[in-house]
Formats: structure tokens, C-alpha cells, sequence
């Protein structure tokens, strides 16, 4: 059953690679190969048929290697798997983005790709009361995108989404803190609230951090040490509903209460009454996905309620690269695709500037002089050669 289901396929992409393009044809001007397995593997993808739009974009891609077409191909490979959002499916979106971005690094798509890795961690975020392995990985991924790409006109985004995966990671200690407080494990308690208290300030309950770390270590007899986090509370946060209370243990302790100086946190993000089906069915779906992160379900070429000529033209202005003639030297702009040319720096999204005309020449046509001149050094010595035996 699996082989004939397979031999289907094969035979379905064998008809739309030999025959049939889709749309009407211009009688006597025929459409390159590549062009064609591009727009019919991108028409598939639009129509959810996943199997057979991948096997007609691989097929560019083994075919014609060096077609302009091939970045794109790869990146609606990648919004394939993300699309599809089956475990297996994100999986295989991380590992295509990652390859994207790792062969086109000056594309001007690659940091965008680099986000979608980010956001294949985010949507796999559990309740903070769960792991957050997959919170932590999307943490270093979006702190990837911003290293590789300091210029990226996300930057505004990033922070936002750091801002909310860091307050989950928070949350989750928090959650584990409270259980241990209410089971008396005061210094397994401890540990995860100064953590939270030093490596996450933005967290949106900060002051209920700060004052359950006072209490605790005021219980395990470290009133100095106490006194420096409830004061913190008192001096940060006024309008906490935990402000007062902390005053009145650093009063107790003989500390001076300090003046406010209000800083600021995250928005803090309050819990509604789940209610009785809430209560019931809260946990389980907490283990499917975290309710609080909404994550863009678009890849970056592949969207809900776009045609395929949309499509197919978004792709195209991304494939089509530029050629720049320049009488003096200048500065363009090259790509997008391609391996980084020698010499060139990376641009806000990924462009290559390299320096052309002038005294200095592309390395393009460096290249081509050096193989003209290897030819010519060639000639001559087959010349010298022949000389040689011909007097023997």
C-alpha cells in the first residue's frame, strides 16, 4: 500500500514536470524549465497539496543548481513544513530556515528566515507550568537573530518577543517556588526566586518576587540579606499590594524603610477566573499549548488568503538579481542570492555592497581574467612543447 502510494505520486509529479504548465501558453515563446517547476511547485504549496509541491521544488533544486530561482524554492520548502505545524513538520521548518539562512546570509530574506526558527520554538511553548525547554531555545533564537543581523528592521520585534519568553521562563520558577514554599523546601524556594530576582528585573511580578525572597530568607534566619530585597520592593514599587507589608518587616528587623523610586516592568498580566470548565480542562490544554503566545502562523512567502500569482510574484522580485554597470567607482547593491562575495559587507537585511568600477573590479570579472590569462600561459607552453619535439 505504502509502494503504490508513493508510485502515485511519482507519476503525478512526472505528469506535471513533462506536460503541463498551468494557465494558458504563449504560442512560440516557451517558458525556461526552471521557471516552470518553480511556479507549478509554488501553485501546489498555495493548494495544501505539501507532498507534491516539495518533490516539484526539489526538483529545481537538483536539477538546476545555479537557477536564480533556487533561494526562493528552498524558503517556500521551509513555509511548507511551518504551514503543515504537525510536530514532525516544525521540526523540519527549523532545519530549513536554519539551511536558508546558512546558505544565503546576505539574502535579503535571512534574518526573516532566522525569525521563523524562533517563532517554530515559540509555538511549541507549553503553560509556565510545564517545560520550558522550548521557551529557553526561543529565547537563544531570537538572540541569534539580532547577533547575526544587529541592523534588522525587526529589532523593535525582537525585544517585544524576548520580553515575553523571558517572562515565561520567570514564571515557570515562580510556579516551582510557590509549590516549594507551601511544602516548606525553603532553600530549594530561595534558589529559584534570586534567580528570577537577578537575571529576569522586566518580569511583570517582580514585587511578589521580591517579597517572597525577603520572607524566605528572613525564615532561614538571614534578616541582612532580607532586608535588601523587601527594600528593594519598597523602593521600586510603591503602589504594590505587597509594598506595606514588606515595610513593616524591614521595621521589625530595625531598618530604615526607604524612599520609592518607581521603575519600570513589564505589563503584568492578570489571571481571569477560569471558571468550572476552565478548572477542569485549563491543565490539559496547557500541555498542547500556551494560551498566552500567540505566534504568526504565515511563512514568510506562504500566507492564508494569498492567490497563487501573488505568490509567484513575491517570490519572483526576490529571485531576480540586479546587474549594476558603473563607468567610476562606486557602491551597489548585488544578490540577492548567492555565496558573500569577497570584500563585501553585510547589509541592514543581508545585501552585499561591494565596490565595482574604477580602479577596483568586480570579482566576477577578476575571475574571468585570471582564467583568460591561465589559458593563454597554457597555450604556450603546448607551443613550446611541440617545438621542442619536432627539432628532436
Amino acid at each position: 500500500m505504502k509502494w503504490a502510494k508513493i508510485a502515485t505520486l511519482a507519476l503525478i509529479v512526472g505528469l506535471l514536470v513533462t506536460g503541463c504548465g498551468r494557465g494558458k501558453k504563449n504560442v512560440g515563446k516557451e517558458t525556461p524549465r526552471d521557471i516552470e517547476l518553480f511556479e507549478q511547485g509554488l501553485h501546489e504549496l498555495n493548494k495544501n497539496r505539501y507532498i507534491v509541491g516539495r518533490l516539484l521544488l526539489n526538483t529545481l533544486i537538483t536539477t538546476y543548481p545555479d537557477s536564480a530561482y533556487v533561494p526562493m524554492a528552498k524558503l517556500a520548502i521551509a513555509d511548507s513544513f511551518y504551514r503543515e505545524g504537525t510536530t514532525e513538520a516544525l521540526a523540519q521548518a527549523r532545519v530549513e530556515y536554519k539551511d536558508f539562512a546558512n546558505f544565503f546570509p546576505t539574502h535579503p530574506l535571512a534574518d526573516d528566515a532566522l525569525m521563523q526558527v524562533a517563532f517554530v520554538h515559540l509555538r511549541q511553548i507549553l503553560a509556565p507550568n510545564r517545560d520550558v525547554t522550548a521557551a529557553k531555545k526561543a529565547e537563544k533564537a531570537l538572540l541569534t537573530v539580532l547577533q547575526r543581523y544587529p541592523n534588522t528592521d525587526r529589532k523593535e520585534e525582537i525585544q517585544e518577543w524576548l520580553r515575553k519568553v523571558r517572562n515565561h521562563i520567570a514564571e515557570h520558577d515562580m510556579e516551582i517556588a510557590r509549590l516549594q514554599m507551601k511544602r516548606k523546601r525553603l532553600k530549594g524556594a530561595r534558589s529559584r526566586l534570586q534567580e528570577v530576582a537577578e537575571e529576569y528585573p522586566e518580569y511583570s511580578k517582580m514585587d511578589e518576587t521580591l517579597f517572597r525572597l525577603g520572607k524566605v530568607l528572613f525564615e532561614l534566619e538571614e534578616p541582612d540579606e532580607a532586608a535588601k530585597y523587601l527594600a528593594r520592593l519598597v523602593r521600586q514599587f510603591p503602589d504594590s499590594p505587597y509594598r506595606q507589608r514588606a515595610a513593616n518587616m524591614i521595621e521589625m528587623m530595625g531598618k530604615p524603610v526607604p524612599e520609592a523610586e518607581p521603575v519600570e516592568i513589564a505589563a503584568r498580566v492578570e489571571r481571569p477566573d477560569p471558571g468550572f470548565f476552565g478548572s477542569i480542562f485549563g491543565p490539559v490544554l496547557g500541555l498542547i499549548a500556551n494560551p498566552n503566545m500567540h505566534v504568526p502562523r504565515n511563512g514568510l512567502l506562504l500566507k492564508r488568503d494569498t492567490t497563487t500569482e501573488d505568490l509567484i510574484a513575491t517570490a519572483e522580485q526576490y529571485s531576480r538579481p540586479k546587474t549594476v554597470v558603473t563607468p567610476t567607482s562606486s557602491t551597489v547593491v548585488v544578490g540577492p542570492s548567492g555565496p558573500i562575495t569577497p570584500g563585501a559587507k553585510a547589509g541592514a537585511r543581508g545585501e552585499q555592497k561591494v565596490r565595482v568600477g574604477g580602479a577596483e573590479q568586480s570579482s566576477r570579472q577578476t575571475k574571468m581574467k585570471k582564467t583568460k590569462k591561465t589559458k593563454e600561459t597554457k597555450k604556450k607552453h603546448k607551443k613550446k612543447r611541440k617545438k621542442s619535439q619536432a627539432k628532436k
